[in-house]
């Protein structure tokens, strides 16, 4: 039987923490099968656990062509954001009927055979970055304010992205990383069009968190009034969104 995956979603105070509790989620929720990668849970948490640990290195210093101006920023809105993916696997398996629609997609499929390894790691990005992104920012922006230094951090976790790109896509088995050589053209296409996607979803997130915390007011409780009813229509708008395009992403033949 399979194992209760809130057991492996403690709270997370690191970054490390936060590489320690994905690669738990990821062994786990295959531990059962005898293919982990089949796993749509799985595989998206095996992807986040590369990203997370190459951000972890950045910030520890291990990344010598890359610094964040702001570290505290980036760790704070690490830990924000997987903070959101813990707390919907936990409603999932607690099956309290109030895990967001865009994560609901993919865990209600994640064993859904015909299914991709590309199209389960592409639908868990397109939850947490469509969906969780831009609530992560928010409450990341309480402790430490959009400025520009921290959006010049956060556009730098894209060129995390470009540089694990093309070794992704050959894991996940990528539809042109299959049919074309490695360092091709059609394969270079791939890798350029899925970081192209990667910058564009990222920057929407910024932009729609900004759309919310222009009517955040720090003297009021929780941010005012105005601020929830903000938050909760964008709530609302972003998870049907990420919904639907999960969808489409689990049902398509192949992704490049």
């Amino acid at each position: 039987m399979a194992r209760n995956l809130a057991d492996c979603c403690s709270d997370v105070a690191t970054i490390a923490d936060v590489v320690t509790v994905l690669g738990a989620i990821r062994d786990a929720s295959a531990e059962d099968i005898m293919r982990p990668e089949v796993d749509g849970i799985s595989c998206f948490s095996r992807l986040y656990t590369i990203i997370t640990q190459n951000v972890l290195d950045t910030v520890e210093g291990r990344k010598p062509k890359r610094e964040f101006k702001d570290p505290d920023f980036l760790t704070l809105l690490d830990l924000e954001f997987a903070r959101r993916y813990i707390a919907a696997i936990r409603a999932y398996e607690a099956g309290r009927g109030d895990t967001p629609k865009s994560w609901d997609v993919l865990f209600e499929r994640r064993r859904k055979a015909g299914i991709g390894h590309v199209n389960f790691a592409a639908a868990g990005v397109n939850a947490h970055v469509n969906f969780d992104l831009a609530f992560a920012l928010l409450e990341t922006w309480k402790t430490f304010p959009p400025n520009p230094d921290r959006r010049s951090d956060y556009d730098q976790v894209n060129e995390i992205f470009a540089e694990e790109m093309d070794q992704l896509r050959e894991d996940f088995d990528a539809f042109l990383a299959e049919v074309a050589p490695d360092g091709s053209a059609v394969d270079r296409f791939g890798n350029a069009a899925s970081d192209l996607l990667v910058r564009v979803t990222r920057a929407l997130a910024w932009e729609a968190a900004e759309e919310v915390w222009e009517h955040h007011d720090e003297k009021q409780a929780d941010g005012g009034q105005a601020y929830r009813k903000a938050f909760d229509r964008m709530e609302r708008r972003l998870d049907r969104t990420a919904w639907i395009l999960g969808w489409g992403v689990l049902t398509a033949p192949d992704l490049p």
